[in-house]
């Protein structure tokens, strides 16, 4: 079957059950971005908090998904995963008005940071949830699974780059309380969605013939079974790698442009093709035919290669096409990566593969946003980054294709 007859199917010819998780996910998504932008500004508006302080709060709630690798096997035992669903995102309600008072009432930042934490246990817990329900939800279909990648990479993506600017369009005529209280009916429209799921509890959890059975499963279990698939791991590690790298390369883009004498005013343009670049590779992801793994050591070679030019070339327009060629690959490998993880790994693992993922990803944020306390050059940061991103595109290379041959 083609790319274009796949799009042409439809978005009816999934089944009943991953339509309302979509719908549900794309709810939680508009109210999570909502929930963050209004935060953000709330802090700095109202508590007038500083930089460091911002950090501080950022890097605890990076913790939970640090950690999240700790209770990946107790979410592939659960049983009734819809209904863990619902009641999380009942969770993100209540957590979301306990924000709210505490802001009205402007209680110590050490409180809203105690109830934020709580907030992003909740988003580890649920990210596992979603991802561990999607096969019974598409009735375990190899297929629907990766035609699924497709449906749901688009939609975040779209959800991602829309809510986050109806939220700062919205900042710009209300208040963030305003905003903030807005993310709590998406929160309860997403809790209508689960419910309408009809997932029974032998669905989501009927092992295979081969399979153990999960509630045996522990935290070494999962740390085992994750390190036994070492082409699909190791992309992940690189991935985490990269991805920490790139965000402090963006978090440093103030800098790296007064150091190239733009007007930092021309961030916002940065940002657009960042992710105008993003999305039309999402966009066409779905009609690129290539096995996910072997994607991979291509996408860092020719994604590592455009962003390294970015520092090295001098030309103005040049840094933006070579820019805008990095990040359009680096939104077809979202999609790419997605599949992976539903090809690669056993589906009744997937909530503690999902929660090593995330803890891999904070490990390396928190790791990369410290460099700039010890060393802040981007310009040097930026190609040794992306020759490493090179280097790891070309060792993949090599081990995937001269193993094929063999």
């Amino acid at each position: 079957m083609s790319n274009m007859q796949i799009l042409h199917t439809g978005w009816r010819s999934f089944p009943f059950n991953f339509r309302q998780l979509v719908y549900g996910k794309s709810l939680l998504n508009i109210a999570d971005s909502f929930y963050a932008v209004a935060l953000s500004v709330g802090l700095v508006s109202v508590y007038h908090i500083e930089a460091g302080q911002l950090s501080t709060f950022t890097l605890i709630a990076m913790i939970p998904a640090m950690f999240g690798f700790l209770f990946g096997a107790r979410i592939d035992a659960i049983k009734a995963k819809k209904n863990w669903l619902i009641a999380c995102q009942s969770m993100y309600v209540l957590l979301v008005i306990v924000m709210i008072i505490c802001m009205y009432t402007r209680v110590p930042i050490a409180i809203l940071c105690t109830v934020n934490f709580l907030f992003y246990c909740l988003t580890s817990v649920m990210g596992a949830l979603d991802t561990s329900i999607v096969p019974p939800a598409l009735n375990d279909d190899e297929e629907l699974i990766e035609r699924s990648v497709d449906i749901q990479y688009l939609t975040g993506n779209i959800l991602n780059i829309a809510s986050n600017f109806a939220a700062s369009v919205l900042l710009g005529v209300i208040t963030y309380f305003i905003v903030l209280n807005l993310s709590i009916p998406f929160f309860i429209a997403g809790i209508y969605f689960f419910w309408r799921m009809k997932i029974s509890v032998r669905e989501t959890t009927s092992p295979s013939e081969n399979s153990t059975d999960i509630t045996q499963y522990s935290f070494q279990d999962s740390i085992r079974y994750f390190s036994q698939q070492r082409v699909p791991s190791a992309i992940i590690v690189c991935e985490a790698f990269l991805s920490g790298a790139l965000d402090v390369l963006f978090a440093l883009a103030p800098l790296y442009l007064v150091s190239i004498h733009v007007d930092i005013a021309w961030l916002g343009l940065v940002i657009a093709i960042q992710q105008g670049a993003d999305l039309l590779g999402s966009v066409c992801a779905p009609f690129i035919r290539i096995r996910p793994t072997h994607f991979f050591c291509w996408d860092y070679i020719i994604s590592g290669t455009a962003l390294l030019l970015v520092f090295v070339v001098p030309w103005i327009p040049a840094k933006i096409i070579t820019f805008a060629i990095g990040y359009f690959v680096i939104g077809i490998s979202g999609n790419y990566f997605s599949k992976m993880l539903f090809s690669s790994y056993d589906h009744q693992r997937l909530g503690s593969v999902d929660t090593i993922i995330r803890s891999l990803y904070a490990i390396f944020g928190i790791a990369f946003l410290l460099i700039p306390n010890f060393y802040s050059n981007i310009t040097v940061l930026g190609i040794v980054f992306n020759g490493i991103t090179i280097l790891f595109g070309i060792v993949l290379a090599l081990h995937i294709y001269t193993k094929r041959r063999k």
